[in-house]
């Protein structure tokens, strides 16, 4: 471990002492990354004029597609222009209903550099037409940019965040000026982020409150359903904890706080602030990202650093902080990380137990909430924390909660072979770029008694809820909306999951939320005991499975591997799997590969 840290910390002051010398712009550039803009593929296609817009029709093989909104299906008079065919091929109109229609004009009128650059703002308009045709917003963006990681970089329907010039209350949501719209891209059902966001608000989690699903418009595209939600931040109607950024400008000159030079060390960057306000206990908040991507990114970064358990943060408030702020939340963060880890849940170094330095109601629910959605990503990326003013409350907390597209069986086809087994019990263990933390708690008896205390009184039934009651409102009021979806994006579809149909994906999520309450009802009411069946490839974990004691060992997969044979299981001293043989304890296997 020692070895691997020193490569990671080794690797990020090269790419730091690149980005001082050299600077990002010229990086990113060299990278591949251009700024000019290439024609759009629909620039010259067919329009209609609808309630006001200049909507261009989407052809597929012979056939013109008009995606409506949902104003449009009872009112014929929002439609002008739209022909019944164009050289022969029919046009075919398809319309939505119940969901709002949202309409963003760029300055450049292209969504070129919006799709190849995340990092591309663009000033815009943004319009909301309501399903019974009336417009209840018209404004200004600030800019309009790509966001997210591998759901920007993987997908051609894209995510995007908005910014207004002024706080604005969209779709009915609280007042801020950022929003978020999630393409869910990765999830043939649409619906997972509004699932887990759900349960989420139902567990009292910080920035869990249900986003609003539209139908978006991008420079005359449709570009699909999306789900808006607000972003992660600290503000007032978001995370509403002391703001120490806002704090940090006030006491300084320079109100960009990112203007000040960067302070590395081996573990850490700041920014060379001069001042800070009196109060630095908070507050913060963090995310803690996976080495390989922090490091591929941490040119971008603003402050951030690293504990001894080599889990890697960001500091996302404030984004930029001075080296005594860095260096506070650093130090406090790694007292927590010390007696989490530790057996006894002891800070070795002030002798505090790990309930005195975080609060531990959050961690169980963040993690719960992570385990009972079965989230790809649980604790490892998208993970957020975040630490008040010590004169509020001074504890480390879990959340925001962020990101469950891939979750609940969902099993994409870009990562790879995905589990979609209901019945796993992972303790956020079984990624590769997991975080120690959970399954440390996960360990200690006063925390695992929260988790299963938790899990019988407010999510179990609840669960049923989800599955018989809020998911088919969800799939009612989308389902016109996720037709037109499954119409622009098939190929995205096909890929995925095979191209099967809306109602089966459906039909798998509800399925699978009621199995999964199964096995977690075993688990932790019938409290029945549980062991692990782990496979390793060239030592590097493959799958886990999980099986009640006393049950057989399960049929285990066989591998397709580019570079090797696989010839099978066997144990570490040699032993192949027994079919027959009932399991009491965990048991390891490892490929065998020629």
């Amino acid at each position: 471990m020692k070895k691997r840290r020193n490569v990671l910390l080794i690797s990020i002051m090269v790419i730091a002492l690149l980005v001082l010398l050299i600077g990002n712009d010229y990086i990113l550039h060299h990278m591949g990354q251009s700024d000019a803009a290439s024609p759009s593929p629909l620039a010259d296609a067919p329009t209609a004029n609808v309630a006001g817009h200049t909507l261009r029709l989407w052809r597929r093989n012979d056939v013109y597609y008009a995606f409506l909104p949902a104003a449009c299906k009872d009112n014929a008079e929002l439609v002008y222009d739209l022909p019944q065919e164009i050289d022969g091929c029919p046009v075919v109109s398809m319309y939505s209903e119940s969901l709002p229609a949202v309409f963003i004009d760029t300055s450049s009128g292209t969504s070129q550099l919006l799709n190849s650059d995340k990092n591309h703002k663009e000033p815009a308009t943004i319009t909301v037409l309501d399903e019974n045709g009336e417009s209840s917003l018209h404004r200004p963006l600030e800019y309009i940019k790509g966001r997210g990681n591998t759901s920007y970089s993987e997908f051609e329907k894209k995510p995007y965040q908005i910014k207004f010039t002024d706080a604005v209350s969209l779709l009915g949501m609280e007042e801020g000026k950022t929003w978020v719209l999630l393409a869910n891209s990765a999830d043939p059902s649409l619906l997972r982020n509004a699932i887990a966001r759900d349960l989420a608000h139902h567990l009292g989690l910080a920035q869990s409150d249900p986003g609003v699903f539209i139908d978006l418009y991008l420079n005359g595209e449709y570009v699909g359903n999306y789900y808006v939600t607000e972003k992660v931040e600290v503000k007032e109607n978001r995370l509403a904890i002391t703001d120490l950024e806002a704090a940090t400008e006030d006491v300084n000159t320079h109100k960009d706080l990112s203007s000040y030079e960067a302070v590395w060390t081996e573990k850490t960057k700041a920014r060379d602030i001069p001042n800070d306000p009196k109060d630095i206990t908070g507050g913060y908040l963090i995310e803690r990202d996976f080495a390989s991507r922090f490091l591929k990114e941490v040119g971008d970064n603003g402050s951030y650093f690293i504990t001894d358990a080599e889990e890697c943060f960001i500091l996302q408030s404030p984004s930029d902080a001075s080296a005594n702020q860095v260096a506070y939340i650093d130090d406090y963060v790694q007292h927590a990380e010390n007696a989490i880890l530790a057996p006894d849940g002891v800070d070795p170094a002030t002798g505090r137990y790990y309930t005195e330095l975080i609060d531990a109601d959050s961690f169980a629910r963040k993690y719960l909430l992570e385990e009972v959605t079965a989230n790809y990503d649980g604790g490892v990326a998208s993970s957020f924390f975040y630490k008040d003013s010590d004169t509020i409350d001074g504890k480390l907390y879990a959340g925001p909660v962020w990101d469950y597209d891939v979750s609940l069986g969902n099993t994409p086809s870009y990562l790879g072979d995905l589990s979609d087994r209901p019945n796993t019990l992972t303790k956020l263990d079984t990624h590769s770029d997991a975080s120690p933390w959970f399954r440390a708690l996960y360990e200690k008896p006063d925390f695992y008694a929260r988790v299963t205390d938790c899990y019988k009184a407010e999510i179990s039934s609840y669960l049923t809820q989800l599955a018989e009651q809020t998911l088919p409102a969800l799939a009612e009021i989308n389902a016109a909306s996720a037709k037109m979806d499954r119409v622009r994006w098939q190929d995205q579809y096909l890929k995925n999951d095979g191209g099967k149909s809306l109602e089966e994906s459906l039909a798998f999520l509800s399925d699978y939320i009621i199995a999964r309450k199964d096995f977690l009802d075993q688990a932790w009411i019938e409290e029945r005991p549980l062991c692990q069946v782990r496979l390793y490839i060239d030592e590097a974990l493959y799958d886990v499975f999980t099986v009640f004691e006393g049950e057989p060992l399960p049929e285990l997969p066989t591998p397709t591997l580019s570079y090797a044979a696989f010839c099978g299981w066997e144990t570490k001293d040699g032993s192949a799997p027994d079919p027959a043989a009932r399991l009491y304890e965990d048991i390891d296997f490892y490929a065998v590969l020629k």
